[in-house]
């Protein structure tokens, strides 16, 4: 069914591109004069991007308070040290480098230096009560689309579950997508980001508040991920395959937040809260059983989404075309080397109502086209364990 009314507000300035990263400097000097710069523990650091952000910054006249204590899923009290160091420090700007977690964390930060600490009282839809601190957001993985998202997703230690800030004011001023950053992720990383990418966008591209724009960049994000996720794992040195993926990254991210995630991302952040698994990997698993549950209200679209990734349709019915799609991500799945069950990672099936109960309160999982009951949520979790 055509949707023609929605709303899109895009503050973000996107620069794309090899080279893009040496603008950091002289976009931060129009929104501040002492950034806090907000990555994790080792990568960017080891792959020398941290110092090359730092330099730059330093030749336009700013100074940089490094925080390097973000870990994979991270916590709010993460959050809470990193805005005490921000308050310390008087910074007036916040730079997020790194993966989604990364990110994740700057905007947090940036949240609780301007509005408190207590960052789970912003927990949930426009909560935050104003401007934070402003944002720039640097990728260094092709998957999460952070970047250009108004939402940050933490791990509560306190209740033992994630939860999200979703807010327009925590979209960043300024995103630096720089493929050749991505060029010093491993496979596995490629593999596990490229494909919350391609979740991002098919849950977009099903969701019921889809429209025109959406399922746009949702349709580009999936040719683009079937076309270029595998050069990418197998040729980590390959321009072009990056850059598509980092393109691809970012119109998922867009895609996700003009039409919301769905019901791959509500089971995933609830089994990642519980098992600490990677979210990429997590939601990948979990992709196709969601897409069998939602094909009776999404056949047509899943059936186009088949002939995206490359399946011939012609003479099929619509289901059978539709069917073709689940095949399609199960192949990628194969093919990037990645668990196809969650077993795997560590999940059992003891924790199954547990994960159901916590999943049906998540924020996707109440924009899936269909919505689960808390029997079939812990199905879909039972089945993804394979």
């Amino acid at each position: 069914m055509f949707q023609g009314n929605f709303e899109f507000f895009a503050p973000t300035r996107i620069l794309i591109g090899g080279g893009q990263l040496s603008e950091i400097g002289h976009r931060s000097a129009k929104l501040g004069k002492k950034a806090l710069l907000v990555t994790g523990k080792t990568s960017m650091a080891k792959a020398g991007i941290t110092d090359r952000v730092r330099k730059y910054l330093e030749e336009e006249g700013i100074e940089s308070i490094l925080f390097n204590q973000v870990e994979s899923n991270p916590g709010t009290e993460t959050v809470r040290k990193g805005a005490q160091l921000g308050k310390k420090e008087d910074c007036d700007l916040v730079i997020g480098l790194g993966g989604g977690s990364a990110l994740d964390a700057a905007k947090a930060i940036a949240v609780a230096i301007s509005h408190g600490d207590n960052v789970r009282s912003f927990f949930g839809r426009d909560k935050i009560p104003g401007p934070t601190l402003p944002i720039i957001a640097i990728p260094s993985t092709s998957g999460t689309g952070s970047e250009i998202t108004p939402y940050s997703v933490l791990t509560d230690e306190e209740a033992n579950r994630k939860d999200a800030l979703s807010s327009e004011f925590i979209l960043p001023k300024v995103s630096i997508v720089d493929p050749e950053i991505a060029m010093s992720q491993s496979p596995y990383l490629t593999s596990c980001t490229g494909m919350d990418a391609l979740s991002h966008a098919l849950e977009a591209y099903a969701s019921p508040i889809a429209s025109p724009f959406s399922d746009a960049v949702a349709a580009e994000t999936i040719r683009l991920v079937s076309s270029y996720l595998r050069k990418a794992v197998r040729q980590g040195d390959d321009i072009e395959a990056r850059s598509a993926m980092s393109s691809a990254a970012t119109l998922g991210g867009m895609a996700v937040r003009l039409a919301r995630a769905g019901a791959a991302h509500g089971l995933g952040q609830s089994v990642g809260a519980l098992f600490h698994t990677d979210h990429g990997t997590t939601v990948g698993i979990l992709l196709p059983y969601v897409m069998e549950f939602n094909m009776p209200a999404q056949a047509e679209k899943y059936a186009y989404v088949a002939s995206l990734m490359g399946q011939k349709i012609e003479g099929l019915s619509t289901r059978e075309a539709a069917l073709l799609s689940v095949q399609a991500v199960r192949e990628l799945i194969r093919d990037v080397d990645i668990p196809d069950n969650l077993s795997e990672l560590g999940a059992d099936i003891g924790k199954a109502q547990e994960i159901a109960e916590d999943a049906i309160t998540q924020l996707p999982m109440k924009n899936n086209i269909r919505q689960p009951t808390l029997e079939e949520a812990k199905e879909l979790y039972c089945r993804a364990l394979g």
